[in-house]
């Protein structure tokens, strides 16, 4: 019992002075670790420890009261209580919500109204794709088509441009 005592106080010593070993450069972490506190050592830190637990008590004590005089516990009580009240009330709508809406059928109403917009989808794609395939088979026709059509117009403006320029002389000369 006694050597499990002197374990925790070194353990306990070892993490609260580390620093102390950290700052000696002559001193590896293994030998900090394995470095033994004398009995006055062993004194001091027990007195350390308990000066910290005295402190450490005193200032819970002095936190309580001053949350106690303040009126922050009840306030956080009462918070707490409305918070709970107000999960409560929201939970019981959505449940009254969502019996009105499975009474009302409106549940299955609405998944065959999706799934007859996905049919509706599926068909319309369909019918693309098969405008598409239309589209895509008559192009080097009307492209063939439309080439033609416009060396035909260049010839014929040409030939008609000529015709007017030769009649617009004939006029001014006249």
């Amino acid at each position: 019992m006694n050597k499990l005592f002197v374990n925790i106080i070194n353990n306990f010593s070892y993490n609260n002075n580390m620093k102390n070993y950290n700052t000696n450069p002559n001193l590896s972490s293994q030998e900090a670790r394995i470095h033994q506190l004398n009995a006055n050592q062993t004194v001091a830190t027990i007195q350390n420890i308990s000066k910290n637990i005295r402190e450490h008590s005193s200032q819970m004590r002095q936190t309580m009261k001053a949350l106690r005089e303040s009126g922050a516990i009840p306030e956080i009580a009462f918070a707490i209580r409305e918070g709970s009240f107000a999960v409560r009330d929201i939970v019981k709508d959505i449940n009254e919500t969502t019996q009105e809406l499975k009474k009302k059928g409106i549940v299955n109403d609405t998944a065959s109204a999706v799934e007859n917009t996905l049919k509706s989808a599926e068909e319309s794609l369909a019918t693309a794709k098969q405008l598409s395939d239309v589209a895509q088979k008559a192009t080097p026709y009307t492209t063939r088509v439309v080439k033609e059509s416009l060396e035909t117009a260049k010839k014929e403006t040409g030939h008609v441009t000529g015709k007017v320029v030769k009649s617009i002389k004939n006029k001014v000369e006249a």
